[in-house]
């Protein structure tokens, strides 16, 4: 078992991977030191650098008369890196593979894929802790809460593709086929574009596009388009680095433009009414930040607040079926009255 100066002394280390892949006993001695671990004896620090030498864990080399050393990457084995970490780290390495481990760009996950087999070993152990550990993933899990479709197939080389780019912040050169020209024969025009984030909803993959403003065509505003992975048909790097947009915020995106929501509109007021205890939950969970609740004459619940028209909106008022009834604004109470009416004569035959 490691003591903790061995674990202190090991993340002191330097890789073959850092700028500096070599370091003297002195030089760990002061890190050591700045880290205010109380070691007395720089003699010391080289006793247990030779111990971890005799197990396989760092290595030494001879700069003229300077003995120098550096660890193993993390680490040539997770039999061994598994003695570096806790029972907690390992738990949240094991539910970050589990959740988000096909989300990692392949740079990442081949500098941390020790690490998700040494949470495996780790947790594997019989030590005291580890069966409440090693049973804490298999007590979680996430599940969409609409129907659950089968989404359409994602290829491996175009999702490593983007999000590697991604993650790097280089162009993609991208054929890109939308929905309205699926049946489309010929190959779609290449355009380049920055990958500025990646989101998935509801199972499907899109990313965030940025295209540069063309003055010539007059667009002197950058785009930034929504493009699902599934349906692009090529995609390569360029070669060429950008520069991260700095006024580009996903969680913003996200959030005041509402592109997730899909064919987003100016916001309304929405009014609608429950039937009996059919919309109890936005108690809990409010359509909008100014929900209010009102309880009408004939008993039912009326919901109002501030909401942008979407698709997503619709989807959700269709789903609620007979048990709601939209009040306002009119044009939305209107639109759902002619689909309803052309829904009843589909079924009446």
């Amino acid at each position: 078992m490691l003591s903790e100066l061995d674990e202190k002394i090991l993340l002191a280390l330097p890789t073959e991977r850092d700028a500096v892949p070599w370091v003297s006993t002195p030089t760990v001695y002061a890190r050591l030191q700045e880290a205010r671990l109380d070691v007395r004896y720089v003699k010391k620090v080289q006793r247990h650098l030779e111990a971890l030498e005799a197990e396989k864990l760092v290595l030494s080399h001879r700069d003229g008369r300077e003995l120098l050393w550096q660890r193993k990457p993390w680490m040539e084995g997770a039999n061994r890196s598994f003695n570096l970490m806790g029972a907690s780290e390992a738990v949240a390495f094991s539910i970050l593979k589990r959740f988000a481990g096909s989300k990692l760009p392949e740079a990442v996950v081949r500098d941390i894929d020790p690490l998700f087999k040494a949470a495996e070993v780790r947790l594997s152990r019989e030590r005291p802790d580890s069966r409440l550990y090693r049973s804490w993933p298999g007590k979680l899990d996430s599940v969409d809460g609409s129907f659950a479709l089968i989404r359409p197939p994602l290829r491996t080389e175009v999702f490593q593709t983007v999000i590697s780019a991604t993650f790097f912040e280089r162009e993609l050169l991208v054929g890109y086929r939308p929905a309205y020209k699926e049946k489309q024969v010929e190959e779609p025009k290449v355009k380049p574009l920055w990958p500025l984030a990646l989101v998935e909803s509801a199972g499907v993959v899109y990313m965030v596009g940025h295209s540069e403003p063309q003055p010539e065509k007059g667009k002197l505003k950058p785009l930034r388009t929504l493009y699902r992975l599934d349906r692009i048909v090529s995609v390569q790097e360029s070669g060429k680095g950008f520069t991260y947009p700095a006024d580009f915020s996903l969680q913003e995106y996200v959030a005041n433009e509402q592109q997730f929501n899909f064919l987003p509109e100016p916001p309304i007021r929405l009014v609608i009414a429950f039937d009996n205890t059919s919309g109890n939950y936005l108690r809990e969970s409010p359509m909008s930040k100014d929900q209010e609740l009102e309880t009408l004459p004939d008993g039912r619940l009326q919901v109002s607040g501030t909401v942008v028209p979407s698709l997503k909106l619709r989807w959700w008022l269709r789903s609620l079926g007979p048990t709601v009834e939209i009040l306002a604004p009119e044009s939305l109470r209107n639109e759902f009255a002619q689909d309803y009416e052309t829904l009843a004569k589909r079924y009446k035959g």
